[in-house]
């Protein structure tokens, strides 16, 4: 029985150390996953999209969603995000070639989204003969609905236009680094235009000392816009608004913006340096919870900000050695890494985050993050699922969240995307534990 175990042990991880474990055949069978359930636009969803689900714990005659019902959202955001760790992926390891198809897929599925050429979280469609925003599926009650017609946002525009200059890098053959994305007039005004500057601080960002910052802000709109309907639950044509009239700073919508400023080559603005000083200040200050208005998770900036060092983002390498400290000590005797205490019980998601961040961060030749890889991988091999045709996925847990004050009974979940960071935190395991 003991040669068995070591014989299982070396099979796994390899017997040479030199060439380290090899997961090729979870990775292939998670893009096949992937893959497979990319939309067509005949599921109710738009082409190059998946499935994700929001979910409602609010109680049910509030009037938004029914208590513990998911439904379908499509929207650019999750697209573009699961085709970004997919492009990030290939840029690893240019034989995962299915992935470029899918790329183009999700960016020709983009035009319900557009708002000239920034980005919008939800579809366009008709009401009272005006153009609105409004989830597809959700169901709201009818105060409601007019609160969910929202402006373009930071969050979606930056991850939108990340997943453009990744199709353009890899029709170009080269990587996303090595030239800068075209970034329209219109996307850089509206960032421009909507910082954290002389006005006074949501809530939410002063009960954390964050006020004046000025940093991006996640709605790219005027928050004193007189056109802009000051009754929250005005009918959805009585125009665009913001939720509670308010904008808002988020660390992890800052870090998707600095990303794709990076890419653009404008990392010389008042606004980059400003977002930069801002991570650094929240990661000093280990606010990782609850810096994220929207991202419920204490590893999504980690995440974030390690794979903007990866792609050369210097501006926040005063923060590289916090975060892989905050990493390594929130690891779980399992290997796992698991969410706040204030979150929704989440430990597959977090993991694949974390672990992320750790194979960016740490040093390969390093014993002790050597160990806390291995430790890491084998959690989340052990959460791994195949579905009815032997593909492998790993189950969805909270991507992220509605506004402050719903951050914890709303929230959305996709498999996709929960198995695409695990797919790229295995290869990555492979090329760390190979050296």
């Amino acid at each position: 029985m003991r040669i068995l175990l070591i014989g299982l042990w070396l099979s796994f991880w390899g017997t040479n150390s030199i060439a380290g474990p090899q997961f090729r055949t979870e990775i292939s069978s998670a893009l096949q996953f992937i893959q497979y359930y990319q939309t067509t636009g005949h599921e109710g969803y738009d082409p190059g999209q998946w499935v994700a689900r929001v979910t409602s714990y609010v109680p049910g005659p509030i009037g938004v969603g029914k208590f513990n019902v998911p439904y379908d959202e499509p929207t650019a955001f999750v697209a573009g995000s699961i085709a970004n760790v997919l492009a990030e992926i290939y840029f690893l390891d240019s034989r995962y070639k299915e992935i470029p198809p899918m790329i183009a897929k999700t960016v020709a599925g983009f035009q319900n989204y557009y708002w000239g050429n920034l980005f919008n979280f939800y579809p366009s469609e008709m009401f009272r003969g005006v153009k609105i925003r409004q989830p597809r599926y959700m169901y709201l009650a009818p105060q409601w609905q007019g609160f969910a017609n929202i402006p373009p946002d930071a969050d979606t525009t930056s991850v939108a236009r990340t997943t453009l200059h990744y199709l353009n890098s890899m029709g170009q053959g080269t990587r996303p680094d090595q030239f800068n994305t075209e970034l329209p007039e219109q996307v850089m005004k509206a960032l421009s235009a909507t910082r954290d500057l002389d006005r006074h601080a949501h809530i939410y960002n002063k009960l954390q000392g964050q006020v004046n910052t000025g940093a991006f802000m996640t709605w790219l709109w005027d928050e004193t816009n007189p056109d802009m309907p000051r009754n929250y639950f005005a009918r959805p044509d009585r125009g665009t608004r913001i939720p509670f009239n308010k904008n808002d700073v988020d660390c992890v919508v800052n870090a998707n913006v600095l990303k794709l400023l990076k890419y653009a080559g404008k990392t010389e603005g008042p606004g980059y340096k400003a977002s930069c000083e801002h991570l650094n200040r929240v990661v000093a200050k280990k606010q990782f919870y609850f810096c994220g208005m929207y991202y419920p998770s204490s590893y999504a900036l980690p995440y974030s900000i390690a794979n903007n060092l990866s792609e050369g983002v210097k501006c926040l390498e005063p923060s590289r050695q916090k975060l892989l400290n905050y990493v390594i000590a929130k690891q779980d005797p399992d290997g796992a890494w698991r969410n706040s205490v204030f979150a929704r019980p989440d430990y597959i998601h977090s993991t694949a985050w974390a672990l992320n961040a750790l194979l960016m961060l740490g040093d390969p030749h390093n014993e002790f993050h050597r160990l806390k890889v291995k430790r890491g991988v084998k959690f989340l091999l052990s959460q791994m699922e195949k579905d009815s045709h032997g593909y492998a996925y790993w189950p969805g847990q909270v991507f992220y969240a509605a506004t402050f004050i719903a951050r914890y009974p709303v929230v959305w979940r996709s498999t996709s995307y929960t198995t695409a960071l695990s797919a790229k935190a295995l290869l990555l395991a492979e090329r760390f534990l190979a050296q």
